[in-house]
């Protein structure tokens, strides 16, 4: 009965945490380490557990919030102060793998592996529960700018790096669908996005695709590109979280890095969700490094219809990374980890409501796709 099923969670929290004495979910988990089963569950027992629960309850005090008057227990917004970008995707990307199989809306299996925000409308078919992402993908390396580059290329495969790639889902996409002849080099920080990557993504069928991790990222503490000068047709950065607040000294590194590997002609090509001033901050610092803006497209509105028409999915999802762990049922502590469980990825998949997607229907942020 009741008292069994405490007990036995309590018992079973004691042995995590004594065996995996976990770090703080938000900014101490390392990007460089792939999390394993048990760990998973001994740091989400830990975060079930912790004063972060009820601090993000609301039960705080009043601070400052940018793009609208939000509160976590309403919109799931969290400030980036509160949180690391290494720690906060560790985790997610963890729970990606530690959950195989999602169900979606239309009964299909699938990972979740396109882990994007994507847009609508979509060239791939509604049963398809990844079509925004993988139309957000196909999209930016078929701009204009790039199709015409390819085309004076003729029949040389095209030399595409990806920075921030995530589990390569993109990658995927690109290498064996929209140019099946290029030469892929897929870049992430993440070790456990890089891990499932290499696991489904990059195999002997798929031979273009190679995926390599960048401890702590490319530019950041002068981290390079595994690649040589002027070596590169396309630079590809679709929806990472760089210049999710300002074009500052990490970007800047960034931007130099992509400058130096691209050839004298290639493309850098750009698409996310970020604030209106980082786009207007990005027109005025990347010429400074020999950027000219070639291709300039805003995806907002349809970001949001992407948003609207993936939210019954999203909240299945929700569920699905949620149900492996047993903390989850545990009476008091349980619900209320659920709610910020729900909370954290909802926003961070600008999910109908949350504080992200709300800042997409101000036009706080922009859905742009650029060539430079």
């Amino acid at each position: 009965g009741f008292v069994k099923t405490l007990g036995a969670l309590v018992a079973l929290s004691a042995v995590l945490l004594a065996v995996f004495p976990p770090p703080d979910v938000l900014s101490g988990l390392s990007s460089n380490h792939d999390h394993g089963p048990l760990e998973i569950q001994a740091i989400m027992t830990a975060f079930c557990l912790s004063p972060v629960i009820p601090l993000l309850l609301n039960e705080r005090p009043e601070i400052e919030t940018t793009g609208g008057d939000f509160k976590f227990e309403e919109d799931g917004d969290i400030e980036n102060d509160d949180y690391a970008q290494a720690s906060i995707y560790a985790i997610l990307y963890a729970m990606y793998k530690n959950t195989p199989n999602l169900i979606s809306p239309h009964g299909v299996k699938y990972q979740f592996t396109f882990n994007t925000w994507g847009f609508a409308p979509s060239p791939y078919p509604e049963e398809d529960p990844q079509r925004h992402g993988k139309a957000a993908y196909a999209g930016l390396v078929t701009q204009p700018a790039a199709l015409e580059y390819k085309k004076k290329l003729g029949d040389t495969p095209l030399e595409i790096v990806e920075i921030g790639c995530g589990t390569g889902a993109g990658a995927n996409l690109i290498t064996r669908e929209v140019h099946p002849t290029a030469y892929y080099l897929a870049l992430d920080m993440q070790q456990a996005a890089i891990n499932t990557c290499n696991t489904i993504h990059a195999t002997p069928d798929n031979p273009g695709l190679t995926c390599k991790v960048v401890p702590n990222g490319v530019g950041n503490g002068g981290n390079q590109a595994p690649v040589a000068d002027s070596s590169v047709d396309f630079v590809v950065i679709s929806e990472t979280h760089i210049a999710d607040i300002e074009i500052g000294d990490l970007e800047k590194e960034i931007f130099a890095e992509i400058r130096r590997i691209l050839k004298p002609n290639g493309l850098f090509l750009w698409g996310n969700a970020i604030p209106t001033r980082v786009w207007e901050q990005a027109d005025v610092e990347l010429p400074k490094l020999g950027f000219e803006l070639v291709n300039n497209k805003n995806h907002t509105k349809g970001a949001v219809i992407a948003r609207d028409e993936d939210a019954a999915r999203v909240e299945m999802v929700m569920d699905q990374l949620l149900e492996p762990y047993p903390i989850m049922k545990a009476p008091y502590f349980g619900p209320r980890c659920h709610k910020v469980g729900e909370r954290l990825i909802a926003n961070f998949y600008r999910h109908p409501g949350t504080a992200l997607y709300l800042k997409m229907v101000t036009g706080y942020d922009s859905y742009m796709h650029q060539a430079w």
